[in-house]
């Protein structure tokens, strides 16, 4: 048996940008944010030739062709793995809709425990450039490739993403207790509404013209914002938050628009100093910096959350 646990992320500023047809035109730039909410992946020999896959459904077949779930059988189709296995996925918290990268988060927790499972190690970069094929070019998903590693690789990163395709990751280190300090103020509250982040990101890509300069400021706001955080200086990426939400709440109109504004207004600014929405909007959670965890009220239940240092990584390995 083995148990690869991989984290949610937070998306701080950025998305949208990290689209194929913003970024292969100008670069792309998002600051992420990988939390100690996980999804764990379980794979397990079996001593039949059948596939079992134990998600929100569960399925039994005896050829990957069968297999309903796409994600899954991309993956076992692509590092050849034809019968005998068990897969079961659990989540910390309820991740369909939530904005905090679980497609991704569970492609990249699936092949890092599929890789230990051939007896293979890779690296947490070659994870997400994977679950980036698997999900956008084999599957189709009209998402973006930022989830994928924030999700392969811990801490607080700044990910740019060129026009050739290739990826760079800048680590924003832990000095000056500086993870701490955020991690006494983050909280993620759910909204209750669900969307489709595909149908969200596509609306975005029909709208590409009239979002472009907005895009092109998204991007200019990462840049101060993570010379923010290096110097944290903690008014400025309250105010960069505040900026970058408004801009980001304009580039797709939605009948929920009003009541996820209901839920920002309330908790900004008597409560927090800033937040978002997480993910590509429309739906699911948000994240706020509060000014006092103690001092919040109980109209709407929020977690506090920590940063994640490890990525995705392998908890159990009892290969038999």
């Amino acid at each position: 048996m083995i148990i690869s646990r991989t984290p949610l992320r937070i998306s701080l500023v950025g998305g949208g940008t990290d689209m194929k047809y913003f970024y292969s035109k100008t670069p792309g730039k998002v600051i992420s944010l990988s939390i100690d909410k996980y999804i764990y992946i379980i794979v397990k020999k079996r001593f039949d030739k059948k596939i079992v896959i134990n998600y929100s459904k569960r399925e039994i077949v005896n050829d990957i062709n069968e297999i309903k779930h796409s994600i899954v059988r991309e993956c076992l189709r692509l590092l050849k793995i034809k019968s005998s296995i068990e897969i079961t996925s659990i989540a910390d918290i309820p991740s369909q809709g939530s904005g905090l990268g679980s497609s991704s988060t569970f492609t990249v927790g699936l092949l890092n425990a599929l890789f230990v499972y051939k007896g293979e190690k890779v690296s947490q970069e070659y994870l997400a450039e994977l679950a980036c094929k698997i999900e956008i070019d084999i599957c189709g998903a009209p998402i973006g490739k930022q989830d994928q590693y924030g999700s392969s690789i811990g801490g607080i990163k700044v990910i740019t993403f060129e026009s050739d395709d290739s990826v760079d990751i800048f680590n924003i280190k832990d000095t000056n207790n500086l993870y701490e300090k955020i991690e006494n103020q983050l909280i993620i509250v759910n909204s209750n509404l669900t969307r489709s982040a595909s149908e969200v990101l596509k609306k975005q890509e029909n709208n590409f013209e009239e979002n472009l300069e907005r895009l092109k400021k998204i991007v200019s706001i990462v840049d101060d914002f993570s010379n923010y955080l290096i110097s944290q200086n903690f008014e400025k990426i309250y105010d960069n938050l505040n900026s970058y939400w408004r801009i980001k709440s304009q580039l797709v109109e939605s009948k929920k628009k009003t009541k996820l504004e209901k839920i920002y207004n309330h908790f900004i600014p008597e409560y927090c100093h800033s937040g978002k929405i997480c993910g590509a909007g429309n739906g699911g959670y948000f994240m706020f910096f509060a000014k006092n965890l103690n001092l919040l009220d109980d109209k709407y239940l929020f977690h506090k959350v920590k940063i994640d240092r490890e990525g995705s990584v392998i908890i159990y390995n009892n290969k038999v």
